[in-house]
């Protein structure tokens, strides 16, 4: 072996050994860092269900208080508000045709397409120990300070 050689081998087993040290000081740093970045967010996690259970492509379920449609494709998933923006009814899911519609206003969205007249709200979904866990934010009252 060349000097040159031995020299590259060295460094690079020092970094490896530097970063198998440090790299569980690391991730509890960035867990640390994320858990400060929801409170100051006033992120509030749920849980929403495990990764394999066998649930619909869509449905309708209550978190926190809060209604959630929780729409399925493949390995993607989505959770949208379940209160029309306009209305602030509760919207009717159709799982058969994969839309949901408010009865009161008449808009409708079609969860496969991503298409209607239908705003709705998406909520963050995040995955930790199997389970997927879905964000509410607080709602800020008027005049209150941010974080």
């Amino acid at each position: 072996m060349k000097r040159g050689d031995f020299l590259r081998e060295m460094a690079g087993s020092l970094l490896q050994t530097v970063k198998s040290v440090y790299e569980p000081f690391l991730s509890e740093d960035l867990e640390k860092v994320e858990v400060a970045a929801d409170r100051a967010l006033g992120i509030t996690w749920f849980p929403l269900g495990k990764e394999n259970d066998g649930v619909p492509d869509l449905e309708m379920k209550f978190l926190g208080g809060n209604p959630v449609i929780v729409a399925r494709n493949g390995t993607n998933m989505q959770a949208m508000d379940g209160v029309c923006p306009v209305c602030s009814n509760i919207i009717i899911v159709t799982a058969l045709y994969s839309t949901g519609k408010c009865l009161n206003c008449q808009k409708e969205y079609n969860f496969i397409t991503h298409t209607g007249d239908l705003q709705l709200e998406s909520y963050p979904i995040k995955i930790k120990d199997d389970t997927y866990l879905i964000g509410f934010q607080k709602q800020r009252k008027q005049g209150e300070k941010h974080a």
